[in-house]
Parts: structure tokens; sequence; C-alpha cells
């Protein structure tokens, strides 16, 4: 489960209301690693198991028009480099929609506003990041000239930037997108329909995104009805960027695969593009160019009421009588598309996009958690030294992994780890937990031999519960404390501040077979 908010107003997906934000301080990021098939785990088989009843409480709550409003779901894993669950649902009021007899991922819908994301990665991969932080007027120079004196009449384009376009904050309403559009044919040369085929539909192999309706035998998803009822071949190249391209969840997988896996993009500016870019009012709501970023607070374990925060970069659409959803969820490497058709499919994209996210999100989550606890957790020692072994662990309402005992040459490091110095043993009430990082564009070194797949990843160490060299502050008000600010979460602050503190952790065949400490300069292998 999850709640899209921190606020007790907004605890939407959490059982109970005493939820609160974990003590361990963990980082922005993953908690665990994402390096293995979630949909071979319990958890996510449990998901799945009850996820059809899910959708039939809807339908029978009336949240979504079981008559009248078609969808397909899909769910996708950068592991698994595939689908890992698909759910389509054909409205019997639909019926003869389907131009093919057959609804799956290769059946074409209208994106909407989706279509800002196809446009901004395209620009991105084409350009780089460096363009956002440039002016429009740099590329379509006729719109500069207005009167810089008068602001409030005219629209300043020498004041903006393409970054500020494709997040939402160019104050030019729809038309940013447009611009966009005609930004990237300027910048290539192309028509925008020939730049995004030379960019992104060629390279990734896309064979259903388009900007105009499919014509001849084509395997769509056609509302029936005139403009006032069906978007369908209502195309106009100029907003083709803003909101009209036509995709399946085929492509929408493959693209969400891309990204999370940085096809097209250095790892180093995929992570720099999915960051806001600016806020809004809701302290759980930011954007991006364009991401929709929702801050979720997900229990660091099952039934826990110890959360911590992890981030979705979602994208929403919608077309007179379309609607469609993107999310991708770089913490545990997956994502998901939502496609619906039917008069109320924009109202029933809202509760089949928090269904979708409670479910696989959630069960992700636990997933790592239930991955680690069978191939991460053990004890290991170095063999040349009977004193120098750890042992790490999973815990029950902490994230991460827990390193239990940390022995050098018989002297704990624990904290000596972080208050480099200071060797004093921990106390039982101490808690040390590691998490992956991304600290290099290439965090990940991979090696076969033999047939074996050896990983090597690196993890950075936390303290809290004893190990502070002040004692733990309270959370801000909003987030169940006291007091305006936040002064608990400052573990952040620690990161590669003393060089004990990073372990490489080296994975064989899905398991942890020896860990490294950079700091003591010693290798443990596994033992039990």
């Amino acid at each position: 489960m999850f709640v899209r908010a921190i606020l007790p107003t907004s605890l939407l997906f959490l059982a109970t209301s005493q939820a609160l934000p974990t003590e361990d301080c963990p980082i922005l990021g993953p908690a665990l690693p994402s390096n293995f098939d979630v949909s071979n785990t319990a958890a996510f088989r449990s998901t799945i198991s009850t996820f059809r009843e899910s959708i039939e409480s809807l339908f029978s709550a009336g949240a979504v028009n079981r008559t009248h409003t078609s969808f397909a779901i899909d769910v996708f894993s950068t592991h698994a480099e595939r689908s890992i669950y698909s759910f389509y649902h054909e409205a019997p009021g639909l019926n003869g929609s389907l131009t093919a007899g057959a609804f799956d991922d290769k059946t074409v819908s209208r994106l909407g506003s989706v279509s800002k994301l196809i446009t901004a990665y395209a620009l991105i991969a084409h350009s780089g990041l460096e363009i956002l932080d440039e002016p429009v007027t740099k590329y379509l120079p006729e719109l500069a000239g207005n009167d810089l004196d008068k602001p409030l009449d005219h629209i300043v384009w020498e004041n903006i930037t393409i970054g500020a376009l494709a997040s939402h904050q160019g104050g030019t309403g729809g038309f940013r997108y447009a611009t966009l559009g005609l930004v990237l044919a300027k910048i290539t040369g192309l028509p925008f329909a020939e730049a995004l085929q030379n960019i992104l539909t060629e390279p990734l192999g896309l064979k259903g995104t388009l900007t105009k309706a499919p014509d001849g035998d084509f395997n769509g998803l056609v509302v029936p009805g005139g403009i006032n009822f069906s978007s369908w071949g209502q195309d106009y190249q100029l907003t083709s960027p803003t909101g009209g391209i036509y995709s399946n969840p085929s492509d929408l997988r493959t693209v969400g695969l891309s990204i999370l896996q940085s096809r097209l993009l250095s790892p180093a500016s995929t992570r720099a593009w999915m960051k806001p870019r600016g806020h809004t009012a809701a302290l759980t709501t930011s954007v991006g160019a364009p991401w929709e970023i929702e801050r979720l607070a997900l229990p660091v374990s099952p039934n826990s009421t110890q959360t911590r925060i992890s981030d979705l970069y979602t994208k929403l659409g919608g077309n007179t009588g379309y609607s469609a959803v993107f999310a991708l969820s770089p913490d545990h490497g997956i994502g998901f598309s939502i496609l619906l058709a039917g008069p109320k499919s924009i109202a029933d994209r809202i509760p089949l996009r928090d269904t979708v996210g409670k479910a696989f999100v959630t069960a992700a989550e636990h997933a790592a958690l239930e991955n680690a606890a069978k191939n991460l957790a053990g004890t290991f020692a170095d063999a040349s030294s009977a004193g120098t072994n750890l042992t790490l662990t999973v815990d029950k309402d902490r994230p991460g992994l827990g390193l239990k005992d940390l022995f050098v040459d018989n002297v704990d490091w624990r904290v000596g780890i972080l208050n480099y110095g200071l060797p004093e043993p921990a106390g039982e009430g101490a808690s040390l937990r590691l998490y992956p990082t991304n600290s290099d564009p290439a965090p990940r070194a991979f090696s076969t031999c033999g047939g074996e797949k050896s990983e090597k990843i690196s993890f950075r160490v936390y303290g809290a519960g004893g190990l502070e060299l002040e004692p733990l502050q309270p959370p801000a008000a909003v987030e169940g404390g006291s007091g305006l600010f936040n002064d608990g979460y400052t573990a952040w602050q620690q990161v590669g501040f003393y060089p004990n503190d990073e372990m490489v952790l080296e994975i064989v065949n899905g398991r942890l077979e020896s860990v490294t400490s950079i700091g003591a300069n010693r290798t443990m292998r596994r033992v039990d």
C-alpha cells in the first residue's frame, strides 16, 4: 500500500492513521536493489491474485464505468525487460470499437497529454538537457521583439526558456508544447512527425506510435460518434506535440524501459531529467519536464506503520473519448501504462491510476524486501582474518539492509564508519542501514564467467538510533511531529563525508556472495 501524501487529510491508501516517517532517515532513492525478477516473488503473486477483485470493486462502487469505458493496463519491469502483468477490459457499450476484433498490447489508442512526454523525450534525446536552459527565441527568433516594458500586454519570449515551457511554467497555456514541436522541427530541419520518427520511433522500434490516425488495416480502439464524443482522426499537426499522438501499450512499455535503462540518454542525463523543475501548492506533488511527480509514503515492510518516501514519475493525458496514464518508478525499476476509451475515460483514469499504483508499487517495494531476505542477508567473513566479519539483516519496520555487526581485526567498526576516529562499540540501540547508491553514471559492473553473472553494487551506510552526535530531532508538524521545520532527516548530509561508509556488494546469479568494505580494504565472503 502507499499514500500519495504525508498530510493527515491525504492518507488515501494506508491501513492505519498512525503511519509516521521512519526514524532511520533513509536517503531519497531505492531502499534495496531492483536487480531481480519481481514477478517471481510471493509479494507480486499475491498482488496479482487480488487485482481483479480491486477492479471489480471500482466497477461496483461506480468509480469506473464498466459499460462504457474500455481500458488496457500494462505493468513492466526493467529486469525482466517485458510486461509482467496486463489487464484488458472491453466495455460492452463500445461493442465494435476494436477494428481488429482483439484487444491487446498492439491496440492503438490516443494519448492526449502523454504526447508531451514523447515530445520532451525526443527534444532531450536529440539536443541534450542543456536545451532546457536556452531561450525559446534562440530557435524561434521570430517570436522576439515584443515590448519588454509591457509584459502584461504581450509575452516576452526572450524571458521564456524551453525548460519553462516543458515544465508547464511558461505562462502560454496549451500552446507550450505546440511551441516545443516547432522548436524540434527547427532544430532538425524536419516536420515534427519526421523528426519524431528519426529520433524515437525508428531507434526504439515503435510500430504503433503515430502523429495521425492509422489508415488501412490496423489494430485500433476507435470510439464511435462525432467530434463531441470521439477525437479519433481529429488530427492537427500543430497540436500533435501537445496532445495528438497515438500509441499502444507495447510502444509505451518500450518507451518506459528505454527511459529507465537510459537507452537514448546517458544515465546522468536520465537522473537529471527525472527530477523536479518546480513545485506545486501540494506538498506531495512536483513538476518536471513534463513529469507530474507524486511523492509517495511507502510502508517500509508489509503492514508497517513506518514509511519512507518514494517518487513516482507520471504523466496524465486526455482527449475527447480517450485518456491515458504513464508512470515510472525508478526506485523499483518498474512502470505502467493505462489506455482508456469511452465517454467517461478522463474521469475513470484517476481511480484506475491509484489502484494500479497502490497495487504494484507497493508489491515492488515488498518484493525487494523479500528478495533481500532471501538473497542478500547473511554473514560474511575474511578467511585471512578470524576477527574480520560482518552480518547483514532484513528487519521489520526498517528500510534497507541492516548492518548488525562489522568487526575488522576484532575491532567493532560500526561507529567508526560514520564517526571517523571514534571506534567505541555501537551499543544495543544503534542502527546502521545500507542503501544502494547511483553516485557513478554506471554504478553497476557486470561480468560473465562460466555462465555465471556477477554484478557489483555500491552501497552507503547511514546511522540512526544511537549513532548521532546529537539527539534525533522531531520531524515537522506536517509529518506527525511539531514545529515548522524538519530537523530530523539530516543523515543524507553524511553521504561520502567520511571514507568508511562505502560497501561494494558482489552479487553472483542473484545471490550476494561477498562484501567489500572500502574503508577497511577488506573483502568478506559468505559463510552461511
